[in-house]
């Protein structure tokens, strides 16, 4: 694992984690403002909502800090200076392993909820998809 260890939470997910993810994987496909990342978070089921840009600004610093991003002042004609996020490679291999991690915890998650659907069924008498 890259920098420090991220377990999603044993057979959760953590939302810090998931946010790792999607930013990252936004940044392999082009650099981007922090801004833009959260507008984006639409592509993968998320309101934009869910994650502040206070919040996500502070989530690109730490990530910036663990070395999976770095960033650089820009500036377009008259506008306003404006970071851009750029991934690096630790970033990469730290989006494969989280992906790694994900589908082993996801396969457990899958499990327990076939157990749990399975047993309510049983006892309750319903059918529960």
């Amino acid at each position: 694992m890259y920098g420090r260890k991220k377990i999603c939470g044993k057979f959760g997910f953590k939302m810090n984690n998931i946010i790792y993810a999607m930013f990252l994987s936004m940044l392999l496909e082009k650099p981007t403002y922090g801004y833009l990342l959260v507008e984006e978070l639409v592509d993968f089921s998320i309101s934009k909502d869910a994650v502040p840009y206070g919040a996500a600004y502070k989530i690109l610093r730490s990530m910036e800090a663990e070395g999976f991003i770095t960033s650089k002042w820009e500036t377009q004609g008259n506008g306003p200076a404006r970071r851009v996020y750029y991934i690096t490679e630790n970033g990469v291999n730290y989006l494969r392993s989280w992906l790694e991690d994900a589908k082993k915890n996801f396969e457990g998650v899958k499990k327990i909820m076939d157990r749990v659907e399975q047993i309510l069924n049983k006892n309750t008498g319903g059918d529960i998809k």
